[in-house]
């Protein structure tokens, strides 16, 4: 019986099963053949788990999971250098910006950069939703070498990623992560680089830091395909937003008591592989639909600061009905970070005298009704639905 079912154990190692044979073939003439014939299975069987557990430890230690804090730490290092080169960001960021916390029942926060409005590069015009990509106009293939903090491309099962800088920062460590820069993607989500952040965010240990996308017509600057990660400190209005479930048990919509309206995705932090990539498909499913029916959109990325909830990651999902043809530097503008409730401002004054209302009023206006039909549609995909309203004409 021994030999029969350890015979695929031993086949691998003909030492050990030529001298386990012989021990059968004495018949256990001893106690000593006896106890090493009984234990050599299970010596085997050890043997083979540690193997496999090691295999396991260097899969993780050479992924993006095991990965992502080093390369964390290691961009702050490099941002804080870079910042103190002369000329190379468009200006420097102050350590104690003018800020207030706007007055009102939602919380919204105000942060003074008058520098980015007057002094950054000028933002691109992206004509639609399904954009060319222009070599001849700004891209990331042309920043200078030394913008560029780090090139990953040793995360195993990710694709190559760039972290550049911003020139014109929001906040500290204000860096674009740039995926596939060589192949000229244009500002449309790809799902690998969906995949890359969304694993980077669930793997590294500071829920200050925060990601957002802003898609063409939603205040994206340059058509190349990018995500933007930022220092963020502060309780914003999202972190506190109340949410009604939609699907699932994990897609959610901002409450019909909040204020404004989007999406919430939520990672846990235990969550199966298999999960992780069916609740990423259905992201990037979702971002293909809203391109294909004119929908620009914005999406932020956090760690979850909701008691109790520590180590899931929220991934919303803001569409809007109003597409944005070029961002007016001079006006209250909408992306990512205003949606989330962190307002940078170029003027002192308009800070000072921004109310909750009016914000509320902005957002309310450039959303429309885009968010009730992303409703259906998200629900229609987690429930197995999707080929069902994937075609169907969108009225909004």
């Amino acid at each position: 019986m021994f030999s029969r079912h350890f015979a695929a154990f031993f086949r691998f190692n003909r030492y050990v099963a030529q001298k386990y044979s012989s021990f059968i073939a004495a018949g256990f003439s001893n106690r000593f053949s006896l106890k090493v014939a009984t234990l050599l299975p299970l010596v085997v069987l050890r043997s083979a788990d540690c193997r496999q557990k090691e295999d396991q430890e260097v899969k993780y230690e050479t992924s993006l999971e095991g990965r992502a804090q080093l390369y964390l730490n290691a961009m702050k290092v490099r941002w804080d250098q870079l910042h103190k080169v002369p000329g190379l960001f468009s200006y420097q960021l102050e350590k104690s910006p003018q800020s207030r916390k706007i007055p009102g029942y939602w919380g919204f926060y105000a942060e003074l950069n008058s520098d980015r409005n007057r002094k950054r590069r000028r933002p691109q015009t992206i004509e639609s939703l399904n954009p060319t990509f222009k070599h001849m106009m700004f891209n990331f293939n042309k920043v200078d070498a030394q913008e560029v903090i780090m090139t990953i491309d040793d995360a195993h099962g990710s694709p190559e990623v760039q972290m550049i800088i911003n020139k014109s920062p929001i906040t500290k460590y204000h860096t674009l992560i740039c995926p596939e820069v060589g192949k000229n993607h244009t500002q449309r989500i790809t799902r690998d680089a969906l995949q890359f952040c969304i694993t980077f965010m669930r793997n590294i240990d500071d829920k200050d830091m925060r990601m957002g996308y802003n898609s063409p017509g939603a205040l994206a600057s340059v058509n190349h395909l990018h995500f933007h990660l930022l220092h963020m400190p502060q309780d914003l209005y999202i972190d506190h937003v109340p949410l009604d479930e939609l699907a699932g048990g994990y897609v959610y919509r901002l409450s019909r008591r909040a204020p404004t309206e989007g999406i919430c995705i939520v990672f846990n932090e235990n969550d199966s592989d298999e999960q992780v990539a069916e609740k990423v498909d259905q992201l990037y499913m979702l971002a293909m639909w809203m391109c294909k029916n004119n929908m620009p959109h914005n999406l932020f990325l956090t760690q979850d600061r909701r008691p109790g909830k520590s180590g899931n990651v929220k991934v919303f999902v803001f569409a809007r009905s109003e597409y944005c043809v070029n961002k007016d530097l001079a006006e209250f503008n909408v992306g990512f970070c205003e949606l989330a409730g962190y307002i940078p401002l170029p003027d002192a004054d308009k800070m000072e005298n921004l109310t909750e209302l009016q914000v509320l009023f902005r957002i309310r206006t450039i959303t429309g009704n885009a968010p009730k039909a992303v409703y259906e549609q998200i629900t229609s995909m987690v429930e197995g639905q999707e080929h069902y309203l994937w075609d169907q004409p969108l009225t909004i």
